[in-house]
């Protein structure tokens, strides 16, 4: 058996804990509830403050935790690289010997800073190993030269089966579209797609979402909704989110155009519940929804495009159920919690076979 240092920047027991009792999507935790199959037992980090406030505060916390940690580990696995900065140039500069292992959640870039751009070259240096979500962002990040091939892995990072499972046999569908998020959603165009089209659609986000004020965004759009559409800010739960988006007739997944998988969670929930969807037409997506005729894309706020592919699946219900199954199907054979703990847990015994050597 071998430990590793868990880093995520949420309350990793509670969620870990919660999962256990059938209310949280295993997923979210990137292969913490399965690693333990493969010989894997994970050392939790914990974070007494808000991690989102005071990076630097952060990083100083992160890197005594993990230096002085009293329990021992041989690698550090993290869900993103956010906050174990310092660490991370210690690995770089020799100073630090366990290997490192990160998600990386958009592809690496190359500051225009030239002192940033030197930093940055010598940061990457410090991650043994890193893990995409989609071919499109690990061959961006080869082509800045930072990353190595041998490196860089893109995971299957699916759906938690078991925990959709439970809430499929609960569903009461209500044949509506539905769409949950709170990062990057171009709720805008969705709405007013929505109020031409006389489809019941319902909202679900936060007054504040990442880097965005929902609140004060979408006042005008408030004021203006017709009475098919609902938008709702809760303070919810994943597990409530889930549910909600369990009787969907299809999900929307509106999102604003930048550069990384902007929405990705929610098609993953999609494929879970077996519901098609209607997305943003994200290039950095490891699933392409109409190659897999799982769901229809629009291009980014492309209002006439939505109103399109809502009016089809209102029309054509039965297309709408079909798409829902292969999406269903394809978490089943390629996508999903148990493919990608696999393919996690084979890069790290790897790198740990060749370090023992």
């Amino acid at each position: 058996m071998t430990k590793i240092y868990f880093y995520h920047m949420v309350p990793i027991r509670k969620f870990y804990e919660e999962w256990k009792k059938g209310f949280f999507p295993g997923h979210l935790l990137y292969g913490l509830t399965h690693l333990e199959k493969y010989g894997l037992i994970p050392v939790y980090h914990s974070i007494p403050f808000n991690p989102y406030k005071g990076r630097f505060r952060l990083m100083c916390y992160n890197l005594m935790s993990i230096l002085f940690s009293k329990e021992s580990f041989e690698a550090i696995y993290a869900v993103t690289h956010v906050g174990l900065e310092l660490i991370i140039l210690l690995r770089a500069l020799g100073l630090y010997k366990k290997p490192i292992f990160v998600w990386h959640h958009t592809a690496v870039s190359i500051p225009e800073n030239v002192f940033i751009k030197a930093l940055s070259g010598l940061f990457y240096k410090g991650i043994d190993k890193l893990f995409f979500f989609s071919k499109p962002l690990l061959e961006q990040s080869l082509k800045t030269g930072k990353v190595r091939k041998e490196d860089a892995f893109v995971i299957h990072w699916g759906p938690d089966l078991d925990f959709y499972d439970k809430l499929i046999k609960e569903r009461i569908p209500e044949g509506k579209l539905i769409s949950t998020g709170r990062e990057k959603r171009d709720f805008i165009t969705l709405i007013h797609a929505l109020n031409k089209t006389g489809m019941p659609g319902d909202i679900y986000t936060t007054v504040h979402g990442v880097h965005i004020d929902y609140g004060e965004v979408l006042k005008e759009e408030l004021k203006t909704m017709k009475p098919n559409v609902h938008l709702s800010f809760v303070d919810a739960s994943h597990y409530d989110m889930a549910r909600i988006a369990n009787n969907a007739y299809v999900i929307a997944i509106s999102c604003l155009d930048f550069p990384y998988t902007v929405g990705l969670t929610s098609l993953v929930e999609a494929m879970g519940l077996g519901l098609p969807v209607i997305t943003t037409d994200n290039p950095a997506f490891p699933i392409d929804a109409e190659r897999e005729e799982t769901g229809i894309k629009v291009s980014y706020g492309n209002e006439e495009a939505w109103i399109k592919a809502i009016d089809y699946l209102q029309s054509h219900p039965e297309r709408g159920a079909e798409m829902g199954k292969n999406a269903r199907k394809l978490a089943e054979k390629e996508y999903n919690l148990d493919i990608c703990t696999e393919e996690i847990a084979t890069v790290l015994k790897s790198a740990f076979h060749r370090r023992s050597k």
